[in-house]
Parts: structure tokens; sequence; C-alpha cells
């Protein structure tokens, strides 16, 4: 049995430590003490710091907020990891910041592999995430049959760790764009006198077909519920991070704007807990704002 450490557990850390819980030792921490005990009654043996949550154990997986959060608790207990150890970060991240967490861990003799995950709160509950790892592919293959605990598809993309969330930032980017679209489509559909439900269900068995149509619009917008449970503030934080990773490669990613400034403005009228599938509240408005 593999003795796992997770630090962050949030919407996508928590459920993602019970599927843990299953096989593995699982050591946990987050500076909210209730989630702790959540899962210390499940199980999960609770830390009292980041650092304990590192020592002694084999993996430790961490699913934090924000790439600056990532980089300070790496650098807070990189004394803590045993050698050989394994860290797999799963939080939304950079490639750079990613680079700089290996450079680091290296010189404590930790491997690390950027394995950002995509499926959202239902996904992670699930156990059917998607994981896109980036890192050596020893060390992937090694550690293959933990991440089959908490997912159904788990690729390799790439020898580097920020190969990984660079993915990661290009799946959510297109993520981002069809829902966005397919709220203009259904929102000018529905100015036009026709069904919403019926636009869904065409654009699903069509070439127009995307996550939004199969899954945000069916379940959490023309039911009117808008609970997906990622809020408009992650939403804005990962298209932002999108944009930076094309402007570290001299690229302009044209829509990616266009994208950002839209989620921006939903941010500002919908506020920041909102749920990201409120986008298209903003959108239906815009459309009859003439």
């Amino acid at each position: 049995m593999v003795a796992v450490g997770v630090i962050g557990l949030g919407q996508m850390g928590g459920p993602i430590t019970e599927h843990l819980l299953t096989d593995h030792d699982v050591t946990v921490f987050d500076l909210d003490r209730s989630a702790v005990d959540r899962l210390a009654a499940d199980g999960a043996t609770p830390a009292e710091t980041a650092a304990d949550a590192v020592a002694g154990v084999d993996v430790v997986f961490l699913s934090l907020p924000t790439p600056d959060i990532v980089e300070a608790v790496v650098e807070e207990t990189a004394t803590a990891f045993d050698s050989g150890s394994v860290l797999v970060d799963l939080s939304t991240s950079t490639p750079s910041t990613t680079g700089r967490v290996a450079e680091l861990l290296a010189d404590h003799d930790v491997d690390v592999l950027g394995a950002p995950v995509s499926g959202g709160p239902s996904g992670a509950e699930a156990g059917t995430l998607s994981v896109m790892v980036g890192g050596d592919e020893a060390v992937y293959e090694a550690t293959l049959p933990i991440f089959e605990s908490f997912a159904s598809d788990v690729f390799h993309v790439g020898d580097q760790p920020g190969h990984g969330h660079a993915v990661k930032l290009l799946n959510n980017y297109l993520s981002f764009a069809g829902f966005l679209a397919t709220s203009e489509a259904v929102a000018l559909g529905r100015s036009a006198g026709l069904d919403g439900e019926t636009l869904v269900d065409v654009f699903s068995a069509g070439s127009g077909r995307n996550s939004a149509t199969e899954q945000k619009f069916p379940e959490y917008v023309l039911p009117e519920a808008y609970d997906m449970g990622f809020s408009l503030e992650l939403m804005e934080k990962d298209i932002r991070l999108f944009q930076e990773f094309a402007e570290a490669n001299d690229a302009s990613a044209l829509l990616g704007g266009v994208v950002r400034n839209l989620v921006g403005y939903a941010r500002a009228q919908q506020g920041g807990d909102a749920d990201m599938t409120r986008a298209y509240e903003f959108v239906e408005r815009q459309m009859t704002r003439r």
C-alpha cells in the first residue's frame, strides 16, 4: 500500500482524497480544519502542518487554488520531502511555475509530475476525472495506478513537468470558448422564438457538439440550477493563465483575448462567487440590450 499525502481538500482535493482512501494510507492537510476533520473521520491521518503531510510518504498530491500558492507551499515544505518521493501537482497552474517547482525539488531528490485534472467537482466525486500528466515517463508509469483510483482517463502528454499544465490551459480555453459560443447561440435562438432545449439537443447531435451542449446546458443552464461548482472568479483566473501562457510563448491568442474580456465582464456583473454557468445570463442580457 502506497503512503500518500494530500495538501488542499477543497471541491476537487476532497473528493479525490476520498477515492485515494480506498486503497492507500493518506495523510491530509488543509488550512480549513473542518475539511481535515471530515476526511479524518473517513480514515485519513490528519497533519498539523503542510510539512507534516509530505514527510514520510511516497507520493504527495497538491490541489491548490493558484500557482502562487503552489510555489509557496513547495518552498515551505521542500526540506520535509523524503528522498525518492514524488510530488504530483493536480492544481491548475502554469508550465513556468511547475518548472521552477521541479528545479527546486530536484535538489532534494524528489520527482515532479504536473498533472492537472478536468471534469469538475462532479467528476472528482464520481472518480471519472481526466488527468493530463507531464513528467518523466518512468515516474508516470509508476504512479499510474494511483491516478486510476480517481480518474477514468489518464494521458501522458510530455516529458517535462510543465507539459501537463500547458495542455490543461489549452483545454480550459476550449471549454470556456465553447460555453460562451453556445450561450450566444442559444440566447439568439431563444430571442428568435426557438426552444432552448431543442436547440441544445440539435447541437449535441450535430457538428456543434461540445461539453456545454452535452453537459453544462442540460444540467445547469436550461434547468436554471447554475450550480456546477466552478466560480466565475476561477474561470477568469484560468483564462488569464491561458493568456499569460500565450504571451510567454510569444504568441497572440486573438480569440483568447475576446474570451478573457467576456469572462471579465460576466464576473463584474454576476459577481466572482457566481457559478461560471451564470455567464449565460450575462450573454443573454447583452443579446437583448439593443
